[in-house]
């Protein structure tokens, strides 16, 4: 279990085997029903609530260092004085700007997607704010952040819009088709960049076909990603884009709505930060995710949102909110976003690779995240789907460095309270990366993961991929919409193939409402799973999950897919579908799995 409180007798279970009228499985009562209230009030109280204000004591103005709106002028030199003057002084301390348009040109000619440069570079800030006070920010090349917080404490950053020109994305109609040459000739729309601009060259980049008729949306039936060989300009805004993989051009029709993005930087970043708060960021284009990082504890993004403007079908090139590495999960509450190419909320850990098994208490191994004394590990065989070993970590010894924008600690000495048998180790000279290491032994940190996450009153909508991708535990998700999306709204799953963990356990999911999503992939509006390499585990990994009062509305299919599912309460919620017969509910390898006055219990089928 992640929580000690949850090891007390009132969460033991009651394995008493109940009836339910029209269900074709056994349901059975896992938990008491009161333990869900009480375990949101420990969610809440192991964590803080958001940073919202600090005692400032003074204040400073950027147009007092030559940042004046409405100008047209590169604003990015005073905006980095008055900076640098409010790191000099005693705090807190506040940064004004005043209502207009502020304009950010690059810092050299280069591209510089490799350095990450920001309007607002925050390194080493203590108790700090920056208030735009409604001010716009508009950044003049795709490579190019509004924030980046790195070891920083105590900030608040509020109050602005930010949009860009060039935009990190293009957009076309697809004019003709040729199948046999897989590809197809599109008309660039007004406004938008050539998808032979240079920034395209940086970065990941590819496209996606979009639905004009539900802006923001994905075309319906067809693949949710496109990757192109090459795009040649034929002249008069007319490009050729040449597909790379077969069997993808018959879902390419003349009059089709292409997009391209340009995945690179996040608007908002932070590293190795602690206690920082977005409030009110309204935010019109972005290269990355709206909102990234790793290892900072008590991100807080509050009143913000991601929209699409004029004729644009895109916000992002990747995710909402990202959460790589963090001790304490992120709180994200009243925000909207719409037009993302990827997950709403993304939490994770990453894998501890090892690469020397000195004993069975001793190993070598190569870690992107601290690890800390008393942490839990989870060692895993992906292949096999096996829990090898839950431990603690008695000490570590690993040298710190930069890897790009996050700190690392690629090679140490790690001592384990407990043995842990023979380990399947790459061989030596194997890459060190997600794919050359994904099929071997590797570890979790579970204290390292994004635990004690709130995620509430938020509305996300028409957009790519997941509403939730959770892989973290003693969390809060509540009040909730999820619309529009083309994949699940909720997927609680470990994802063995692209090493993203671990686990979920002593979740609150409640008065969340998921429509219309799933359309692109025909996924559920909920999927809970434990998955291997190949499949799904048999022994569950995901556990203790209260599913209350929420309305699921599937396209198509079954409302709610489980499997490896153990201690599972569903009580209250409204399962639908656009498919008349067949599950409501599916479920494999789960167990003391309740069902309590739902709307479509009675359509459970179970393997």
């Amino acid at each position: 279990m992640d929580m000690t409180f949850l090891k007390t007798p009132f969460l033991a279970g009651i394995a008493m085997g109940i009836a339910c009228a029209g269900c074709s499985v056994e349901t059975k009562v896992a938990v008491p029903e009161v333990s869900a209230g009480l375990l949101r009030a420990k969610i809440l109280e192991g964590r803080p609530a958001p940073l919202t204000r600090l005692n400032v004591v003074a204040h400073l103005n950027v147009k007092s260092f030559g940042a004046v709106p409405n100008d047209g002028k590169d604003d990015r030199e005073a905006v980095l004085a008055a900076i640098e003057k409010a790191k000099s002084m005693e705090g807190p301390v506040q940064i004004d700007f005043e209502p207009g348009v502020y304009d950010v040109q690059p810092i050299s000619p280069e591209w510089t997607v490799g350095r990450k440069e920001a309007v607002l570079p925050l390194q080493n800030c203590v108790n700090l704010v920056v208030d735009g006070h409604g001010a716009e920010i508009l950044i003049h090349r795709q490579d190019i952040s509004f924030v980046t917080a790195r070891s920083s404490t105590n900030l608040i950053v509020r109050n602005f819009s930010i949009d860009y020109d060039p935009l990190p994305f293009s957009q076309g109609t697809v004019e003709t088709v040729d199948a046999a040459n897989l590809s197809f000739v599109m008309k660039l729309q007004p406004g938008f960049p050539a998808p032979d601009d240079p920034f395209f060259k940086t970065c990941g980049s590819w496209g996606m076909l979009k639905d004009p008729a539900h802006p923001g949306r994905l075309k319906a039936d067809c693949p949710d990603h496109f990757f192109y060989k090459e795009i040649l300009s034929l002249g008069e805004g007319l490009f050729r884009v040449v597909l790379r993989n077969q069997g993808v051009i018959s879902n390419v029709e003349s009059e089709d709505v292409f997009v391209i993005n340009g995945r690179s930087v996040g608007v908002v970043q932070y590293f190795g930060s602690e206690n920082i708060t977005f409030d009110h960021l309204t935010i019109f284009a972005c290269p990355g995710s709206l909102f990234v990082g790793a290892q900072t504890s008590r991100l807080n993004v509050l009143n913000c949102k991601g929209l699409l403007k004029g004729n644009r079908l895109i916000v992002s090139g990747a995710d909402g909110v990202h959460c790589q590495s963090a001790r304490i999960g992120p709180w994200v509450e009243n925000c909207e976003f719409e037009g993302l190419s990827d997950d709403c909320l993304n939490i994770y850990g990453l894998p501890i690779y090892v690469l020397e098994q000195g004993s069975p208490t001793q190993l070598t191994v190569y870690a992107r995240a601290p690890i800390l004394v008393g942490d839990r590990l989870a060692f895993f065989n992906p292949n096999t789907g096996t829990i090898l070993q839950e431990t603690i970590v008695v000490s570590y010894a690993g040298r710190s460095c930069m890897e790009g924008n996050d700190t690392i600690f690629p090679r140490g000495t790690l001592v384990l309270s407990d043995p842990v048998g023979p380990l399947d180790i790459a061989p030596p000279g194997t890459s060190v990366d997600m794919h050359g290491w994904r099929i071997y032994d590797h570890a979790y940190d579970l204290d390292s993961i994004g635990n004690h996450f709130v995620y509430r009153n938020n509305y996300m909508h028409d957009g790519r991929r997941y509403g939730l991708f959770i892989k973290a535990s003693n969390g809060l998700i509540e009040d909730n919409m999820f619309e529009g999306l083309s994949h699940a709204g909720m997927a609680i799953k470990n994802n063995a193939g692209w090493p993203e963990g671990f686990r979920a356990q002593n979740l609150v999911i409640q008065r969340n409402r998921i429509s219309e999503c799933g359309y692109g992939n025909t996924d559920p509006c909920v999927e809970v799973f434990s998955r291997k390499l190949s499949g799904f585990l048999e022994t569950p990994i995901q556990k203790n999950l209260y599913f209350l009062n929420n309305t699921f509305e599937a396209v198509t299919g079954p409302a709610m897919t489980l499997s490896g599912v153990s201690n599972l309460m569903a009580k209250g919620n409204t399962f639908t579908s656009g498919s008349a017969s067949g599950p409501l509910i599916t479920i494999q390898y789960s167990e003391d799995v309740s069902w309590i006055n739902n709307q479509g219990q009675d359509r459970v089928e179970s393997n």
